[in-house]
């Protein structure tokens, strides 16, 4: 199969394309830097250079593939810019122009869990949007929508609270931990306004790029959504795998209020409408919204990374210098 990747060589396209190369196909990365072709080359892969925001350039890639890999580029929440909805609307409206115009029938979309819904779900609700985008094709495009779980990567942000440095690390742990720490010298804490004993979904991005393949080379049939994760733990497990990784097994998670936590991003520098959204996002991961579709239509086979194998490379993150 001729397939094209978008999404350059990160965290879910690079072993995505890897895999896809060992298994014969021939692959078609689209990166907007000049820079990243001879790794893409490297790979075994075609390198496209050129933005998702160009149609044309879109048309002519995707032009003989027989299917396309669609994800949205991460965004910058710090942006003050930035109108997240109007960029979704935007660009998968350009991908959806280039895949009528180039005749492309099969699609794997990258979404995500909580896209099932519009309402409570906070910055999530663009991957609601982005899906409702999509089923505006024709009927005889059949596209399969990518819901993966929470990242295991995303727990690389809490390495400032984790570590007690710098502004927010410092006043995470005196707010969650207590001047206890000043004695004891058990700096850090993870927080946020879900947590302690909320169970969660987790993924890893390279399991996340094994269903994709699996998706991308397997018969289109029907229209689909299907969901993707590789364990589930509470907050608390999670702290004390990390913590233990990283020579901290007291490590805890400590469950802020919304208020608490919409001081913490405004302070961090966050726009208050972007603090909002993610505040009603991770609200309604603790109230059981985000996820209540994901345990309906939960993944008949869990992923084989699971968190204790992400705490060694989470190690080694929070071990830099």
């Amino acid at each position: 199969m001729k397939i094209v990747v978008t999404g350059s060589l990160g965290n879910i396209s690079k072993p995505l394309t890897e895999e896809l190369v060992q298994k014969g196909h021939s692959v078609v990365v689209i990166s907007s830097k000049q820079d990243k072709q001879k790794s893409i080359e490297k790979s075994g892969a075609t390198a496209a250079i050129g933005s998702i925001e160009d149609v044309q350039f879109l048309t002519a890639t995707f032009t003989g593939a027989d299917a396309v890999y669609c994800m949205l580029p991460p965004f910058d929440y710090f942006d003050p810019k930035l109108d997240i909805m109007e960029s979704t609307r935007r660009q998968i409206g350009n991908y959806c122009d280039a895949i009528k115009a180039s005749g492309v029938k099969q699609v794997v979309h990258l979404s995500s869990i909580g896209a099932h819904t519009d309402k409570g779900n906070g910055l999530l609700a663009f991957h609601h949007l982005a899906e409702t985008i999509f089923r505006e094709l024709p009927s005889d495009v059949i596209i399969k929508h990518m819901r993966p779980v929470g990242f295991y990567t995303n727990l690389k942000d809490f390495k400032a609270p984790i570590s007690g440095k710098g502004f927010l690390g410092a006043f995470l742990t005196l707010r969650f931990s207590g001047f206890r720490s000043l004695v004891t010298g058990k700096w850090g804490v993870i927080a946020a306004n879900y947590g302690a004993d909320d169970k969660m979904p987790w993924v890893s991005p390279k399991d996340i790029a094994t269903v994709v393949a699996e998706e991308l080379t397997s018969p289109f049939t029907e229209r689909k959504f299907r969901y993707i994760a590789s364990e589930e733990l509470t907050c608390n497990e999670i702290a004390k795998i990390i913590g233990t990784a990283i020579g901290k097994p007291y490590l805890k998670w400590a469950l802020m209020s919304d208020k608490d936590m919409m001081s913490g991003l405004k302070m961090f520098g966050m726009p208050e409408s972007r603090a909002k959204g993610v505040v009603d996002m991770q609200a309604g991961m603790h109230n059981g919204l985000v996820n209540e579709d994901y345990y309906k239509h939960r993944p008949k086979v869990m992923g084989k990374t699971k968190m204790k194998d992400f705490a060694q490379e989470f190690a080694a993150f929070y071990n830099q210098k």
